[in-house]
């Protein structure tokens, strides 16, 4: 599941459960829509804390929806994750689209403050400590 909310500095997406092949072609779509309305440049923050790992087949379909923002005015991302697959994940996505020098990966295992992590990179090019330290769980 996915929910997209305009936001001042663009637009955060909330990802959560399973994302399988139709539901991101909808993203897509909706993205491209939500695009065309916002302010640029702007900023995406992604909160995937919810989200279950993806198959291996859906990576390209979230690579084109990266390219997309970029294309249109993304200046910076902030991906929100609890997971190392999540995170490899989205490093190999973040590759695939050419937007590794605008995305940043937070862990909010490691930092409870994530939102505000997040607003640092986004507004203010805040580096984050990006390590997912899922070792304090347990």
């Amino acid at each position: 599941m996915y929910k997209f909310e305009k936001q001042k500095y663009g637009l955060k997406i909330t990802f959560s459960g399973d994302l399988v092949e139709s539901e991101i072609n909808r993203l897509a779509a909706e993205l491209k829509s939500h695009l065309g309305s916002i302010n640029k440049p702007f900023s995406i923050l992604v909160d995937a804390r919810e989200m279950m790992a993806l198959d291996q087949s859906v990576l390209h379909l979230l690579s084109e929806c990266q390219k997309t923002a970029k294309d249109a005015g993304r200046q910076s991302a902030a991906i929100v994750i609890n997971s190392p697959v999540l995170k490899s994940q989205g490093q190999r996505i973040t590759l695939d689209s050419g937007s590794t020098a605008a995305v940043r990966f937070i862990c909010s295992v490691k930092h409870e403050d994530w939102e505000k992590v997040a607003m640092d990179w986004m507004l203010r090019g805040v580096e984050p400590d990006s390590q997912c330290a899922l070792s304090k769980q347990l």
